[in-house]
């Protein structure tokens, strides 16, 4: 056997070995399905940290959502013998209904539509790559860990030795017979703790170099705008997270990663040279064929194109973009109409009286209006990621 097919043997094993012993759910302090719970339980690490990674997945083009989601089947629930989906092919028991397993996969389809329709295939396998390298380290290096304790019942205090029933602890004066106090045992010296790793103040002082850097270099390169620096101290801080959760430090720099990741999530709906163009809503009704724009896009809004103001001739050709959002479209009762629409994710069509509905549907054709071919053309380009098009001739 070859060396890379040992690897390939090794990590099969340890991942093997994961499904074997498994995170166990928890029912208490868990926050949704308990996954992320049961997964620090199982690995010894910070809870914060799981959920946190859990919310990089999301935000990643929404991988996160089925990761989740398969977390929830296929992990068992404390003091079940099986997970909700191996119960539901009867291996087994599960305190989870059918029902709620039957629903909990019916949710799987429109997220799975949401992260491969709106994403290329490529960045959702890279993710779910670096996902499944995560838990095979996670397995490997911290697999021998036991489970941390959950939390328990403190334990009931046993009655004193022949006390009586009604005086279990044995309080009452006839019932005392205590021998002598023993002398105070010598106090111990203090045990010396190894002090922590300072993870988060290196890891500060990582990001400091970063801003520093990206400034310096963003006089030559272009590529060092305020949405790459704020990614790249994402990426630092998130590493600082990661290691610290092994070492036991680090935890602060949460309260700075989760403003930046709300403002880095905002800024992907802006042009890294700062237009806002991408984060807007257009509402307009031309009177004169120059008046139409060649295109209208938009990332998160909506667009709301009025063309019955326009005259009886000419030609006019333009295209819509909206990757979150609605676009409705009026044409003139004469006009000859040229359409494609199209909802590459989710969405729902309604283009001059055809339909469609569900995930990657198109609707195209050609309508020459009331009064047959001739007058104003008008070619239109419709497409959304999510959201709803409608083109009316009203």
């Amino acid at each position: 056997m070859s060396g890379t097919e040992k690897a390939m043997q090794g990590v099969a094993d340890t991942l093997r070995e994961f499904w074997v012993h498994r995170p166990v759910r928890p029912r208490a302090g868990r926050k949704a399905g308990g996954v992320a719970t049961g997964i620090a339980l199982r690995f010894q690490i910070d809870p914060v940290i799981v959920r946190i990674a859990f919310v990089a997945l999301a935000l990643s083009g929404g991988v996160g959502l089925p990761v989740y989601l398969a977390g929830w089947l296929l992990l068992p629930e404390e003091g079940d013998a099986v997970s909700p989906l191996e119960s539901l092919i009867n291996k087994g028991s599960s305190s989870m209904s059918h029902g709620q397993t039957v629903l909990l996969g019916i949710l799987m389809f429109p997220t799975l539509a949401f992260t491969f329709g709106g994403n290329s295939g490529f960045q959702v396998f890279v993710t779910l790559a670096a996902t499944v390298a995560c838990i095979y380290l996670l397995q490997k290096n911290r697999g021998h860990l036991q489970p941390a304790v959950t939390l328990t019942e403190p334990a009931p205090v046993p009655p004193a030795p022949g006390a009586p029933a009604w005086d279990p602890l044995g309080a009452a004066p006839f019932a005392w017979d205590l021998p002598e106090p023993a002398p105070a045992p010598t106090p111990k010296p203090p045990m010396h703790r190894p002090r922590k790793p300072r993870i988060g103040l290196m890891t500060l002082g990582v990001a400091t170099l970063v801003v520093a850097g990206s400034a310096i270099a963003g006089v030559w390169a272009p590529w060092f705008t305020v949405a790459h620096t704020i990614g790249l101290l994402i990426a630092v801080l998130a590493a600082g997270l990661l290691v610290g959760s092994f070492t036991g430090g680090g935890r602060g720099l949460v309260w700075l990663l989760i403003p930046l990741s709300v403002v880095g999530f905002g800024l992907t709906a802006i042009d890294f040279d700062g237009s806002p163009s991408k984060l807007s809503s257009f509402n307009e009704t031309p009177k004169t064929v120059g008046d139409v724009r060649d295109r209208y896009a938009t990332s998160v809004g909506s667009v709301m194109l009025d063309l019955r103001q326009l005259p009886d001739s000419g030609e006019v050709k333009t295209a819509i973009a909206v990757e979150l959002g609605e676009v409705r479209v009026h044409v003139p009762k004469n006009a000859d109409v040229t359409y494609r629409c199209e909802a590459s994710s989710i969405g729902d069509l309604d283009c001059l009286g055809k339909r469609a509905e569900g995930s990657s549907v198109d609707v195209s054709g050609k309508d020459l209006g009331e009064n047959g071919e001739g007058g104003l053309k008008i070619e239109l380009d419709v497409q959304a990621s999510v959201g709803e098009v409608k083109v009316l001739r009203d």
